[in-house]
């Protein structure tokens, strides 16, 4: 081999080393940029961190949450004697319809030895 196919050679040994590093190059500068973009962003979330937290509107928002449903129970432990009362006003201003004594009024009641249940007298037994 003379020394000119040696040159040769060695040029394109050189022009391949060239290429590669051109390429190295180019791969570290996108490894770079990619480097700063996530610093940014962890810069931004240390930021974030270290920041103290603001009112939080949930907080207030289940406030409200908790009186309305204290207001809710309140009602609720109300109803039965709201109920009771009800059907108690029906009942006073009610014709008697249907014949028969009133559980509430005792003098309504047949009296013993009447013998309004004396036809049951027997199923007890």
């Amino acid at each position: 081999m003379s020394d000119t196919d040696h040159t040769g050679v060695l040029l394109a040994a050189i022009a391949r080393i060239e290429q590669r590093q051109t390429a190295y190059e180019r791969v570290a500068h996108r490894m770079l940029d990619i480097l700063e973009v996530h610093r940014e962003k962890l810069d931004a979330i240390l930021a974030a961190a270290n920041r103290e937290p603001g009112p939080s509107p949930v907080l207030g928002v289940l406030a409200e949450i908790l009186e309305s449903l204290r207001e809710q129970e309140s009602l609720l432990a109300e109803l039965p004697g709201a109920l009771a009362e009800t059907i108690r006003d029906e009942w006073s201003h009610e014709p008697d319809v249907d014949g028969e004594p009133d559980a509430d009024d005792p003098a309504m009641e047949p009296a013993a030895g009447s013998g309004a249940f004396d036809d049951r007298a027997d199923e007890r037994q």
